[in-house]
């Protein structure tokens, strides 16, 4: 994510991406990024939690919804790319 975006916008896409989750799983559409994100337990409701940790739900949310609409490769090369720039 760029540095660009200050906390509130993050928090808003939280809320964006967290809804679109929502509409996956109504229809009965899970996957592991999903649960990773439940089980990190952070809400877009909770802004006064730190910016990074809404960065990394974003993440999880984002890659959720690639592998919900058939996009898996993209999702593991991306996760494949986040995990060398963490290094």
């Amino acid at each position: 994510m760029s540095a660009q975006f200050g906390k509130e916008e993050l928090v808003h896409l939280h809320l964006l991406l967290f809804q679109i989750k929502r509409a996956f799983e109504f229809a009965g559409i899970k996957n592991e990024f999903f649960y990773r994100y439940d089980i990190m337990g952070i809400l877009p409701i909770q802004i006064f939690k730190q910016k990074n940790e809404h960065k990394e739900a974003i993440l999880n949310l984002c890659l959720g919804i690639l592998k919900a609409v058939g996009k898996d490769v993209e999702a593991r090369e991306l996760c494949k790319k986040i995990k060398l720039e963490n290094s």
